[in-house]
């Protein structure tokens, strides 16, 4: 499915499409397995990245989109929470959130959104893209 960035609206379609084609069908076959095998889960690579970074872009900051990650993202938390398994949630990489103001504004989402953030484990960066710390090793 392609996202149409100019729609306007709330993207509740999508947001439900979300929900009971991706994740309700993914907690359907965790559910069966989680008793079973210690399930780690990496939430949503680059989403709430985005909007942080990006809020002045008219396709990462518009309402819609906004309003899709931030639902589509507690609801993933929230539902699998249910579950009991180690969620990490993706906090992009130094290139995006290594600025103070841009940590700032991913702090400020997340404490805009319905869901506890004890429910994380912790966050992972480098996931989607990836920045090396350091100097790179000589050939």
């Amino acid at each position: 499915m392609t996202c149409n960035y100019d729609a306007q609206g709330d993207c509740a379609a999508g947001i439900q499409e979300y929900k009971s084609e991706y994740v309700d069908p993914m907690y359907q076959i965790l559910e069966q397995y989680h008793q079973q095998v210690e399930i780690v889960l990496v939430i949503e690579p680059d989403s709430l990245p985005n909007i942080a970074t990006n809020e002045a872009d008219p396709h990462c900051g518009s309402y819609a989109t906004e309003n899709a990650y931030k639902t589509g993202v507690a609801y993933s938390i929230n539902k699998f929470k249910e579950l009991d398994v180690t969620m990490y949630l993706d906090a992009a990489h130094g290139g995006w959130l290594g600025w103070e103001d841009n940590t700032w504004k991913f702090v400020d989402l997340l404490n805009d959104m319905d869901f506890e953030l004890s429910s994380l484990r912790g966050f992972t960066t480098n996931v989607a893209n990836y920045q090396p710390l350091g100097e790179m090793c000589p050939w």
